[in-house]
């Protein structure tokens, strides 16, 4: 019984929506008079192109090339160059520089010289090395 009712509820609801989706449409348009079309100027014609030689470069090869002449011998040196020396000089780490101020960005010695913070108590000093922060001092290596 409650099925019948909700199934006749359904038909009347779904009939008065469709009267008025009716009754909401636009009307037909009204019929057009049809007038004698205007004549449509003549297109002009493109520009004039002229001919311009191309240059296509080609990629760079990757080992010998077919028609390449073939490589020259190194040049003789004209005087001999002094064999290098087996000591090689050692890289001497700066002296400590003294700390004249810190900031949340780094340290600034009394000369001037800016290291940037990094890690920890860790610096680099303005050669890229890293340098260490031991309170008043800086020390590179």
């Amino acid at each position: 019984m409650i099925v019948l009712k909700i199934a006749v509820l359904l038909m009347a609801s779904l009939a008065a929506g469709d009267a008025v989706a009716r009754r909401d449409a636009a009307p037909a348009p009204p019929a057009v008079r049809a007038e004698p079309a205007k004549p449509v100027p003549p297109k002009k014609p493109p520009p004039k192109r002229r001919a311009v030689h191309q240059i296509v470069d080609s990629m760079p090869a990757y080992g010998p090339r077919l028609n390449a002449p073939p490589p020259m011998p190194p040049p003789v040196p004209l005087s001999p160059q002094p064999a290098p020396s087996a000591i090689v000089p050692s890289t001497v780490a700066p002296p400590p520089a003294a700390i004249s101020r810190c900031d949340a960005g780094g340290c600034t010695d009394v000369n001037g010289t800016r290291y940037n913070g990094a890690a920890g108590n860790t610096v680099i000093g303005p050669q890229g090395r890293t340098c260490a922060n031991h309170g008043g001092t800086i020390q590179c290596f």
